[in-house]
């Protein structure tokens, strides 16, 4: 009897088949194409033999794969073809090797690099950042590919890896670790430090011109390098203090895709975050693209105050073949929201510091509704062209913006013990410019058997500053009684009611310079600087009246001269350097209807000291001392007439010590150490300031990191850091009898590194200190005891 299949028996029958032959026919393809490909796998180990975990294996700079713990890596189905491995290490040289890979071919390529698992474990948690010897070359400071040991003038390099490590955010946060620098802001808040006697405030970028209106942000910074003392030789007089200058390098594209993100939370609303892309635009590697930008908002410590910060940093490189490359890179930082107090003390306070004055730390007397914008942007052009095996020629273009729209400055000015005037300083519109042109050859050649290193250099500014400012007297409050309320409205009306003209200024500065290292032997270099400058200054002109008025010329030679004996080649190095700053004047316009004729204010430093780097790279100091007198200073002189006059035979002096030591002494185990010692007095100077000592300058500034990471074990990664920050009295007088309180701070940090990803948190101000710094004339306060906490993912 014949029995009947059910219509369900039938497609579940059917199914199965056809499950069958799919499974089939996947087979024989998935062998088809293994016995059509092959891979390549291999072992990378360290020169002791163990895996070199974490080193990156790329294929042809397209595939990217991670050592594992066991030193393995493997790249599967790769057709048949010729194919170049690189493995790499951050901190070391990358090794490549070709082969041929025909068809089901399995090869295995082995690597070993140059360096033990425990310098690979350390390069792995606490990066690059103590080696010195390559961190600190720069081809910024002069201008030449010249070592540190090598170069007679003294400089000093806070990087990436630190700036992570101390969770800075801010430009004049970095300044805490260079000897001798006391952090500052100028008046309207941008980024400054005292430097032996003297104010640093200009910053270059790239080693060329910026305009700035807001701060710095660190999101696309890779280093900070401050050059010490008058350096107008190489970077003409409009950037530079007598103290020395400030140079951050933004970061710049490298040559395969990677970068991060990062959040970040602090104390007083503070919500930050950041990315970092990075990748190149070609399969060759000839077009590279890397961004950065960041988005903060925070709210003063004070009872008042807040703002927002957005960054935008995009950078472009190009090589258009073995000889040329072309840069472009830009930033922009935009800032809104309330000024900081700025504090003034008048004739009238007769307590003589200011921890003394009885306001609270947290008052800030100012309202949430005086809100401003700023806005700074630079854009960078170069073409770097390599004319033969010892020439190259560089051609560098700069142009740097900067905005106030608005920008409401806080002026609280204490006219006696108990009693504030509050006024505000309003920028309305203030916009200023700079353009930097700047040719430069540099050649590495022979005279005989005399080595030659030179710069030849000419350069271009031209700036503008184009404002309309107002200032307001709000009212007198006792701080000792309940203040009255002040609100932007009110401000308004005042505003729209007072008739203040708009001005525009104009200078153009032409400079021709060449600097000449020359090795007279393999142990003792000379360096050979000159700087011709000439200043235009086209005068202030004023669009109501429209006239113009201000303007002159000048004229200014700038000479360097230095010397480095290495009485241990490459370890030990003398110094001595003979080094020229110059300031534009003005002239002036005498009582008497004379207008007098006044030359570039000059400041001339003799300096001398050692430069160490022992232990294998492990250990790196500088110690100096330096000399700085200043010449053509003008003051005011009372005549026998009655009248006063200005002169020009002022003087003033500076001299000083500075030491940085900076060391890894054991694996894991990095520090950062700084001290500098200032004495500084104006010699020939108005009568109420002449023997005083320069206003804002410190006698006494220490600082040190130290910090410690696991780089074995479980907890590889885990790392603490610690550090402190002294700065003696300060000044704040012209008569030197009332005084900034000294102060000392203290940081800590706890963070977890590991190759894709790092957890970090910081303590700033663990001891809640209440202190103030200051520009030479405003003060403000900083913040007490606060938090931040971050995660960052890498890729």
């Amino acid at each position: 009897m014949k029995q009947t299949l059910s219509p369900i028996y039938l497609r579940q029958h059917v199914q199965r088949v056809m499950v069958f032959i799919t499974t089939l026919l996947l087979t024989f393809s998935v062998q088809s194409a293994y016995s059509q490909t092959g891979s390549i796998s291999g072992k990378v180990t360290t020169s002791d033999g163990n895996p070199a975990e974490f080193s990156t294996v790329s294929l042809e700079g397209k595939q990217y794969t991670l050592v594992d713990h066991e030193g393995n890596y493997v790249f599967t189905q790769l057709p048949s073809g010729e194919y170049t491995i690189e493995v790499s290490f951050v901190g070391l040289e990358p090794k490549k090797k070709t082969v041929h890979l025909n068809e089901g071919d399995k090869i295995a390529i082995d690597f070993e690099l140059p360096a033990s698992s425990n310098t690979l474990n350390e390069f792995m948690v606490v990066g690059d950042k103590y080696s010195i010897t390559s961190r600190k070359e720069s081809p910024y400071v002069a201008r030449l590919p010249i070592k540190n040991l090598e170069n007679p003038q003294v400089y000093s390099v806070v990087d990436i890896e630190l700036i992570n490590e101390q969770m800075a955010l801010t430009l004049e946060e970095s300044f805490r670790n260079v000897p001798g620098a006391a952090p500052a802001k100028t008046g309207a808040g941008m980024p400054a430090f005292f430097s032996r006697g003297f104010q640093t405030s200009d910053n270059l970028r790239n080693g060329l011109a910026t305009s700035l209106k807001t701060g710095i942000d660190l999101a696309m910074v890779e280093r900070v390098e401050t050059i010490k003392g008058p350096s107008s030789t190489l970077f003409g007089s409009s950037m530079v203090s007598f103290g020395g200058l400030v140079n951050y390098v933004t970061k710049k594209p490298y040559d395969h895709f990677g970068g991060e993100v990062s959040y970040l939370q602090g104390s007083w609303d503070l919500s930050r975050l950041t990315a970092d892309i990075n990748a190149p635009l070609d399969q060759e590697k000839n077009l590279l693209f890397r961004l950065n930008t960041a988005f903060q908002k925070e709210n003063n410590f004070q009872d008042q105050g807040h703002g927002t910060t957005l960054v935008l940093a995009p950078s472009l490189s190009y090589q258009i073949n073995d000889r040329l490359t072309v840069r472009l890179d830009a930033d922009v930082q935009q800032y809104k929201g309330t000024a900081n107090t700025a504090w003034a003390v008048n004739s009238g306070v007769t307590l003589n510091s200011y921890d003394q004055l009885p306001i609270a730390y947290e008052r800030s007397l100012i309202d949430d509704s005086f809100v401003g914008k700023q806005l700074s942007s630079n854009v960078f052009l170069q073409a770097e062209y390599k004319l033969s095996e010892n020439w190259t020629s560089t051609t560098n273009y700069a142009y740097a913006n900067g905005e106030y729209n608005d920008l409401l400055y806080n002026n609280q000015y204490w006219i006696s013990n108990t009693e504030v005037r509050r006024a505000i300083g309003v920028f309305s519109p203030d916009k200023t410019g700079r353009k930097q042109f700047q040719q430069n050859f540099t050649g590495d050649f022979k005279i005989g058997s005399v080595r030659n290193r030179l710069v030849i250099g000419l350069d271009y500014i031209d700036q503008f500053r184009n404002m309309k400012y107002s200032y307001v007297w709000l009212d007198t409050v006792n701080v000792m009684e309940t203040t009255p309320d002040i609100r932007l409205q009110s401000l308004e009306n005042t505003l729209g009611d007072m008739d203040t003209p708009a001005r525009l200024s104009k200078q153009r500065s032409y400079g021709a310079y060449f600097s000449d290292v020359v090795n007279l032997s393999d142990r003792l270099i000379a360096m050979i600087s000159l700087r011709a400058d000439r200043f235009a200054n086209k005068g202030t002109y004023y669009p109501l009246t429209q006239q113009t008025s201000g303007s002159y010329y000048q004229t200014a030679f700038s000479p360097k001269f230095g010397l480095v004996y290495q009485p241990v080649k490459e370890k030990v190095a003398l110094f001595a350097n003979y080094m020229n700053g110059f300031k534009n004047v003005g002239n002036a316009a005498q009582p008497d209807g004379t207008v007098s004729v006044f030359k570039p204010q000059q400041a001339n430093q003799l300096e001398g000291g050692v430069k160490l780097d022992l232990l294998n790279n492990k250990l790196n100091a500088t110690i100096s001392y330096y000399d700085i007198q200043v010449s053509n200073s003008t003051r005011a002189e009372t005549r026998e007439d009655g009248l006063t006059y200005t002169v020009q035979d002022g003087t003033q002096q500076s001299r000083g010590v500075e030491v940085e030591v900076i060391g890894n002494p054991f694996p894991g185990f990095n520090f950062v150490t700084g001290y500098g010692y200032n004495d500084n007095e104006y010699i020939n100077a108005a009568e109420n300031i002449e023997g005083k000592r320069a206003l804002g300058t410190p006698e006494h500034v220490a600082n040190a990191w130290l910090s410690y990471s696991l780089i074995n074990g479980h907890l590889k990664g885990l790392g603490f850091g610690a550090g402190v920050i002294y700065v003696s009295d300060v000044f704040f007088n012209d008569t030197n009898t009332f005084t900034l309180p000294s102060y000392t701070v203290l940081d800590a940090s706890i963070f977890y590194n590991q190759p894709k990803y790092r957890i970090s948190i910081k303590a700033n101000n663990l001891t809640d200190e209440h202190y103030w710094i200051s520009d030479g004339y405003y003060v403000r306060p900083q913040k007490p005891a606060h938090f931040l906490t971050s995660f960052t993912f890498k890729f």
